[in-house]
């Protein structure tokens, strides 16, 4: 699968796909891709309608997320969760 999908990447010179633009949505919508990555994204979202709702719809999501109030957990479920951890590793 891996080999598959660098032989595509080397025959589309750059070019985003529907799996680029879901892979990299995060990061474009953090200002994180480097120009050439960000304007490829961005050719392919001018042009496809179900990777414009799918970042749109992240955006919102993050958007949404960002305004819960913060919540803290118990001490005792921090503890139980390091404790876990630890013996699992």
């Amino acid at each position: 699968m891996i080999v598959f999908q660098a032989i595509k990447r080397f025959f589309r010179k750059g070019e985003f796909d529907c799996d680029d633009v879901a892979n990299h949505s995060s990061a474009y919508l953090d200002n994180e891709l480097k120009e050439n990555k960000r304007s490829a994204f961005q050719a392919h979202l001018s042009k496809c309608g179900p990777c414009q709702a799918f970042v749109g719809t992240l955006s919102s999501t993050i958007s949404a997320l960002s305004r819960l109030p913060g919540v803290n957990a118990p001490s005792s479920l921090k503890r139980s969760l390091l404790d876990r951890m630890h013996r699992e590793s």
